[in-house]
This record gives C-alpha cells, structure tokens and sequence, in this order.
C-alpha cells in the first residue's frame, strides 16, 4: 500500500471535501497547494479532515448486506444484478478474490492514510488555538480507529500503519493483543478530548466515540469495560429513544436526540440508494425500483410480538409509517400480500422489505437523502443490559434496560423472574437485538459474539458454514503486492 507523504496528500485533497465554513457536504476542490504548508492552516487540515469522513462512509450495500445480512438468518436477496454476489456471501462461498474484500480493505486504508497524513503535520498549525488542534487530531484519530475497527472486524488483525513518513510496502499482520489495545486506546483519546455537541451536524463528538468503544467492548467480550463505557454514554444526558418510532429513520427526522454517529445524505448526493432495492415489484413509486430486492425472511418477521411497532405494516395510504413493508397494491391494481407464499407469475421477489429508512419523497433517480445511522442510542441501552447480564446474570438493571426499547415500540415488558439463568436472558438478547436492528449491519456481529453464526447458518441448509468463516479471508490481492502477509486460516 503506498504510503509516501506526497502520494497521500495529492490523494486526500483529490477526494470530495466538506466545507468548514458552510454546509458539511459543500464539495471543495483544490487544483493547487503547497505541501509545505497546506496542512499548516485550519482550512488545509479540515479538507484532508472531511476527505477521511467521506472516505470513511461504508459501502453499505456490502458491508451491511453483503458481509453482515446475507450470510445471517434475517435477510436474503432475490434477483437482479445483485444475485449472484449475494448468493455468493449467503451459501458461504465467498473467496479470497472476492472484489467486495478489495473494495473495502482499499477504502478503509485509505481513510485511515488520510488521517495519519493530518496526524502527522497537525502539530505545524501553530495559528490555530491549542484546543482547536487537540479537537480536530481527536476526529482524524476517530475515524482512525473507526476503520481499523471495521477491517479488525471483517478480518481480523491487520497491518497497523500509524504513519505516512516511512516508506513500508511490506508490513506484516499485527498481532490480536497489539490490534485490541490499538484499538481501545485510539477510541479512549477520541472520547476524552472530543466535544459532547458536534459544531456541524455529522461530526465525531465524544458521546460517538464512547459508544463506538461500547461496541468493540462488547464484541471483544471484555464485558466490564462495556457496561463502563455505554453507562458513560448515558451519564451526558445527552441521548434518549426517539418517538415516534416509525418516523427514526425519516430524511424529516435527522439530527433526532437517538442518532449518536451518521454518515450525512443528500438526495442530490452524497446519498445512499437503498430505498430502491427495498421496494417490491410493481411497488406505486415513481422512484427507480431495483431488480435486486433486498428482503426479510418471514420467519423472522413473524418473531415479533403482535403489538410490536417495529413490525407495523408500511401503509402509508393510512397513515402507517411501520418498518416492514408487509402487503400493498401495486400499479396494475392487485393487491400483494407479501407474507404468503404462493406463487404469482412474475411476481418471485415476494418476501416482506425493511421500511425502515422511509423512502425520501424528494429522492433524485436512485439516490435518497436519508443519513446512514452508525451509532444510536438504543444500542447502548440493548448492549448495557447485555454486558451487565453476562457479568451478574438476570437482573433488573438489565431488565430496566431493554423495556425502555420495548416501550418506545409498545411491546410487552419483560420480567426478572421471566429468566431463569444467564443463558436464558443472553437467548432473548440476542432476539431482542434482531428485532431492533435489522438491516442496520449488526446481525453478523451479533451472531458471532453469540456463538451462533456458523450453526444457525448450517441449520438453514447452508452446508458450506465452517468454524474459520467467522472471519472474511485477506484479499487476495494484498496478499500478492505484500510478503509479509499471512492469510486467515481455512483460506
């Protein structure tokens, strides 16, 4: 991977940037500079800063579906362009090559190249205050960390690069103990020297860094730390559950109290074309319509308790916002009920959809402006009472926890007494968590931490589903251009 400090500032400053000044997704281009001293100003530092943001934005078609919803027991894909890579990640025959492993590892590094190149001149801005340096160095190492996190995740231990000043083709893996400290003290320096209110919307604040490292705790099993991070997160008084629960999601609801971390869109771009997998065949929109439907498996949507908001119906011609679209009439008139199973011709693509992201009604072609959630608040509380429940067991703390995210979505609330044991309540957790964040990229994690991603998938059929699947395998490609590499195991 280059690394040579003029090829990472030519690079970052080529990218799309956001402005400063004015609107955080303004576009910036920059035909001219002085490596000597562009990074020397705040205007040249926030440039390669918002680089690394957008550079950071997942490509969510596969880290979230792709990688985290394919291979789980939530969701599946029918159709299009799109079948066939995604079959691929659902039968769990997914290779080295595999360009999806390229795309991601690429995009990651080089995000995290851009926040080293501004990690390493930041110190030379001598006419911006202290203060402002230490709060933007705590973004660039954020988004470090945010990266390193996800390829940690995908991947495993990887090549830790920290700098763009030495010249390394070659770097070898690091080890699991160096990537977890990394990792910890990264997101650790981030929460303690940025803000708790972000100046522009979409920026790193103290509240996203905690629940980041909440995550990782929670992920790692390092069950303690969790618990201390995520009631940190609670202790700013900052967060609460957003109602109502249908509208969370709504390009009219963004910057909403639960919404900790997003990576901002715009229907004129950057956005993000989900919508369009979701609706249906024949779906009443004049919006583009995939023919690669992203669905839900209707044994999971039939899991949710009755009067469970997060399972209403999207029916907006009664005023019904719901999650899961479930049945509608399409443009010939025929009503489709899709929660059955019989065959209509042309009609195959026919499971219930995530509503969740509600369709934008000003969305230009493909691209709607609904901000990509990363961190909310409810996934503190779900993860808290996780954490708590497997350092003590059952208890009510926990219980308390998880009502508060029933309630919001007028569920029943559960019982203390309703868990006989540890493991009982760990079960409904993780059932819980399906029902709260499908579709948002969690399943794969989720699964894994439980110990069910590799069973759940061999008691669907899927033969393929071995130990070492837990972890995506080093392109291919990296391993060709870097010696040093070494290759996941099974692979």
């Amino acid at each position: 991977m280059p690394t040579m400090k003029s090829i990472l500032l030519i690079l970052a400053i080529g990218l799309l940037s956001l402005s400063a000044c004015s609107d955080f997704l303004d576009e910036q281009v920059y035909t001219e500079y002085d490596p000597e001293s562009f990074l020397n100003t705040e205007s040249g530092i926030n440039a390669v800063l918002n680089a690394t943001y957008r550079q950071s934005r997942p490509l969510y078609r596969e880290t979230w579906f792709s990688f985290a919803g394919w291979p789980t027991d939530l969701q599946l894909e029918r159709g299009g362009g799109y079948a066939a890579p995604a079959a691929t990640f659902a039968n769990f025959q997914w290779q080295p090559s595999n360009i999806f492993f390229v795309n991601n590892w690429r995009e990651m590094y080089e995000a995290i190249r851009n926040a080293n190149s501004l990690l390493d001149n930041i110190d030379n801005a001598t006419s911006i205050s202290a203060e402002k340096v230490n709060q933007l160095r705590a973004e660039a190492v954020f988004l470090r960390a945010f990266n390193y996190y996800s390829l940690y995740d995908f991947f495993g231990p990887v090549p830790l690069i920290t700098t763009t000043e030495e010249l390394n083709f070659e770097v070898a893996r690091a080890s699991d103990e160096e990537m977890q400290s990394f990792i910890e003290t990264e997101l650790r320096f981030a929460a303690d020297n940025l803000p708790i209110n972000a100046e522009l919307s979409g920026k790193a604040t103290k509240g996203a860094a905690l629940a980041l490292l909440g995550r990782y705790f929670l992920n790692t099993k390092q069950w303690q730390k969790c618990a201390d991070a995520l009631a940190e997160v609670i202790a700013l008084n900052k967060y609460q559950l957003f109602t109502p629960i249908e509208g969370l999601f709504s390009v009219d609801n963004e910057g909403n109290s639960e919404l900790i971390f997003v990576f901002e869109s715009l229907a004129t771009g950057p956005g993000w074309n989900y919508t369009p997998h979701a609706y249906p065949v024949g779906y009443p929109t004049n919006q583009v319509n995939y023919g690669a439907q992203f669905q839900m498996r209707r044994t999971f949507v039939n899991s949710f308790h009755p009067n469970d908001l997060r399972a209403m119906d999207y029916d907006p011609d009664n005023g019904k916002f719901g999650w899961i679209l479930k049945s509608y009439t399409d443009k010939n008139g025929d009503f489709i009920d899709l929660m059955r199973d019989e065959i209509i011709p042309g009609i195959e693509k026919k499971y219930p959809r995530s509503f969740k992201f509600t369709p934008d009604p000003n969305a230009l072609g493909a691209v709607h402006g609904n901000d990509m959630p990363i961190l909310r608040y409810a996934e503190v509380l779900v993860s808290r009472a996780e954490a708590l429940n497997e350092l003590q067991g059952p208890n009510q703390t926990s219980i308390d926890l998880l009502n508060e995210v029933r309630a919001r979505a007028e569920a029943p609330p559960y019982q203390l007494s309703d868990f006989p044991s540890k493991e009982a309540l760990r079960d409904q957790i993780l059932v819980e968590r399906g029902w709260e964040f499908f579709t948002e990229g969690l399943r794969r994690q989720d699964l894994i931490r439980h110990g069910t991603f590799i069973s759940s998938a061999q008691e669907r059929g899927v033969t393929l589903a071995q130990p070492h699947h837990v972890l995506y395998p080093i392109p291919q490609q990296e391993l060709d251009a870097n010696s040093a590499l070494t290759q996941n195991q099974g692979y």
